[in-house]
């Protein structure tokens, strides 16, 4: 994991001791912030956009135990927790042997001109792993209920998920190691006019690392998806994996290969693509690239269709004077509805693009403060979800 910002560099610096709370042998990491927002699209309309100011509290906690303290001094968050599975801070790439990490991180939401879209969302995480001579064991556990704008549906809606992951990692010498994850992954609409979805994932790779610097992999993975509304889908993944990384340089990690997909209507079976791809390059301390790619399939909100989608991604994040950083992101989505042999379909195809410029002041190690604009757009060959919308506002985040 590279440096993210100014904020982490500092963090990196400290002891847990110094910048979180001790408590009956956990330590605790509270954090608040504010974020003032107006949108000019609030729900996402080809037409005659409702237009609002949306006021939205942030407290939240990430609560630790075990031997995470000198792997993550600072600042501590669950997605960096997951990381040091794959990302080492320290050179000598070891992990900790056993922790325990949870974060509730709820958001209140205030509409000046339209109340009766106030409401609080929920997210929830919990992150732990076991190490033994040469068995890791994790699990990780996330929880969300929100309501947001969904590209899909082309509206706000309220959506629950549930994710559960178990990964195992058995060191079979010191170059070659076996993975293995099962993944159940849970979706859930208020409305019942739209449709969720489960679905359970088993994935294996057989792993050998080629000198300090590359890992390559083989794998394949297996999955049941059940939609609310549509026939049952199994697919099985052929897949291979490639990990090269230099220290405080450059980190690329990328998956290819084939799904073979079924399905349990009339839909004949299909052969498609997927791939992964992330990259992060730093020149500098002071700069930092980032690039991701992906190819995905999972059932849309209608019933009658799968998503394909293709994204890719750009980003830049820039440290300007000294406390003062820019981002910078660009991404790209072409979502392709492909019908599934029953009911009748949309036949509809999404280009989505997605820009993100944030302006960031760290006026100290506890306190930031953000200007931001984010820009959505839609061009769907149905009038009825293209859009555009602009959101321009400003946070303060403090961490204890």
């Amino acid at each position: 994991m590279l440096p993210g910002d100014t904020a982490s560099q500092a963090a990196l610096n400290q002891t847990a001791a110094d910048t979180s709370l001790r408590v009956a042998g956990l330590d605790l990491y509270p954090r608040a912030g504010l974020n003032v927002m107006y949108d000019d699209n609030l729900l996402i309309s080809p037409n005659n956009p409702l237009r609002d100011w949306e006021w939205t509290l942030l407290p939240g906690l990430t609560a630790t135990a075990g031997d995470l303290g000198s792997y993550l001094p600072g600042p501590v968050t669950l997605s960096e927790i997951r990381d040091l599975r794959t990302y080492a801070l320290l050179d000598d790439g070891s992990l900790p042997q056993h922790y325990l990490g949870v974060d509730y991180s709820p958001a209140v939401n205030f509409f000046t001109d339209n109340s009766k879209y106030n409401g609080v969302d929920q997210i929830e995480g919990l992150s732990g792993g076991y190490a033994f001579s040469r068995l890791f064991v994790g699990l990780d556990q996330d929880f969300a209920h929100v309501t947001a704008k969904d590209n899909s549906v082309g509206d706000r809606v309220t959506t629950t998920t549930f994710n559960t992951r178990v990964p195992l990692r058995y060191e079979l010498t010191d170059r070659t190691s076996i993975d293995v994850s099962g993944q159940y992954h849970f979706l859930s609409y208020a409305d019942p006019l739209y449709h969720g979805y489960q679905e359970f994932r088993n994935e294996d790779w057989y792993n050998r690392l080629f000198g300090a610097k590359l890992q390559l992999g083989l794998g394949a993975a297996f999955g049941f998806v059940a939609p609310e509304a549509s026939p049952n889908q199994t697919y099985q993944q052929a897949l291979a994996r490639a990990i090269y990384v230099i220290s405080g340089k450059l980190d690329v990690r990328g998956s290819a290969g084939l799904e073979f997909r079924q399905y349990d209507s009339r839909q004949t079976s299909t052969t498609d693509p997927v791939f992964t791809l992330a990259a992060t390059y730093q020149p500098r301390a002071s700069t930092t690239f980032n690039l991701e790619g992906y190819r995905r399939q999972e059932p849309s909100y209608s019933g009658n269709d799968n998503n394909i989608t293709l994204g890719a991604g750009v980003g830049v994040r820039q440290l300007l004077l000294g406390r003062l950083t820019a981002l910078l992101n660009v991404g790209y989505e072409n979502v392709d509805y492909v019908v599934l042999g029953t009911g009748n379909s949309n036949d509809r195809v999404d280009n989505y693009y997605l820009v993100r410029a944030n302006l960031q002041y760290e006026v100290n190690r506890h306190l930031t403060a953000t200007l931001f604009w984010i820009y959505r757009q839609d061009a769907s060959n149905k009038p009825l979800y293209s859009y555009v919308d602009n959101m321009i506002g400003v946070r303060a985040n403090w961490y204890y």
